[in-house]
């Protein structure tokens, strides 16, 4: 379904967030060399539409980008990190408002001129967003051969392609994004079950990745000589004292609770332009959520859909055993403080908040 009008029920869900949106406070003037304060703006902008699908960690976002790949006008999912850390510059008042704006503009537009010549697109044959992946797979092979610059530019104006970017938890942060584009920019946020979230990134060891593995590329702060994830500002000393699925249960908690408060702070019109899924209904039923995707986007999807299914297992069956299992498993490694967030976590998300904008009931 799509989201709702803007009414007075949102006062009501927004005590889901209040106890971990404190580092997001706007932003701070910065100085400069030039003996004035300067306003940046972007006039030459290319003006194309923006998809941005989004979502937690093994939300099953990844699934979605890659079947819209499959339509005419969409390009194949792009994930740039410097994207989703402008953002975060912004909300910890390390970036004025103008300069984060404007990062995004140029950002999105330099990567939409990128993939029109395949410059800085992945192919490697296991990622996600290479494109071997996607729906189109060997036009950006093709498009290597192409000449670039103005000839370039002229086949974005012909094609009008549809700029397509993943995000993590770039919801809390979609007052920024329509800041920089406006009715240019549509925003798929893709929820999943914290039941998932938690077993699967525990699985994966992400839990002591942070802070420890030069791989792992998430924003950190540090805190009596820890390092903490900025996810968990305001819990710091939680995260120091917790086990791996411990802060995760941190994590996942601190980023549902912004990712609610940020469809919150955008505007009646915004939210309009905004199209939540479920993972798991999706993942059972693909068809009538596919259907809602074509209509927000306005295309079709393509042929190249079917593989792509088939290759993720879906239609699948979910067995509710398997969940109560996960549970079961998480509860053994958390303490009481921990599964206290837990629990209150997994019935927040069980109310399905996106369902109800308009007439939630007050979740204390």
């Amino acid at each position: 379904m799509g989201v709702g009008g803007y009414g007075s029920g949102s006062n009501k869900i927004a005590s889901i967030c209040q106890s971990q949106i404190g580092w997001k406070k706007g932003f701070m003037i910065i100085g400069n060399k030039y003996g004035h304060e300067v306003e940046l703006k972007r006039g030459n902008t290319f003006g194309n539409e923006v998809v941005i699908v989004d979502g937690q960690g093994r939300s099953g976002k990844n699934l979605i980008a890659v079947l819209l790949s499959t339509m005419d006008r969409v390009e194949k999912m792009r994930l740039d990190s410097q994207i989703d850390y402008f953002v975060r510059y912004y909300f910890l008042g390390k970036m004025s408002l103008d300069a984060a704006v404007i990062a995004l503009q140029t950002e999105f537009d330099e990567k939409y001129y990128y993939n029109a010549i395949s410059r800085d697109v992945n192919f490697r044959i296991d990622d996600y967003s290479g494109v071997l992946k996607q729906g189109k797979r060997f036009e950006y092979f093709r498009r290597l051969f192409l000449p670039a610059d103005e000839a370039a530019v002229t086949r974005l104006e012909e094609q009008r392609s549809i700029f397509q970017e993943m995000t993590h938890d770039g919801l809390h942060a979609a007052t920024l994004y329509f800041a920089a584009l406006g009715e240019r920019l549509k925003l798929i946020h893709v929820f999943r079950d914290p039941v998932g979230n938690i077993y699967e990134q525990d699985q994966r060891g992400f839990g002591t990745r942070i802070g420890s593995d030069p791989r792992e590329l998430q924003l950190t702060h540090f805190w009596n000589g820890h390092s903490v994830p900025i996810m968990v500002i305001g819990k710091e000393e939680a995260w120091i004292n917790g086990n791996a699925t411990e802060r995760l249960v941190l994590i996942v908690d601190a980023m549902f609770r912004l990712n609610v408060q940020g469809y919150l702070d955008i505007s009646p019109e915004d939210r309009k332009r905004v199209l939540f899924l479920e993972f798991e209904e999706f993942v059972v039923n693909p068809d009538p959520h596919m259907e809602r995707l074509e209509a927000f986007i306005g295309e079709k999807f393509g042929k190249a859909k079917t593989r792509i299914l088939k290759r993720e297992r879906s239609p699948r069956v979910l067995d509710p055993l398997e969940r109560q299992h996960r549970i079961d498993t998480i509860r053994q490694n958390i303490g009481n403080s921990y599964d206290k967030i837990f629990r209150k976590l997994l019935e927040d998300y069980d109310n399905k908040p996106w369902l109800v904008w308009d007439e939630a009931t007050e979740l204390d």
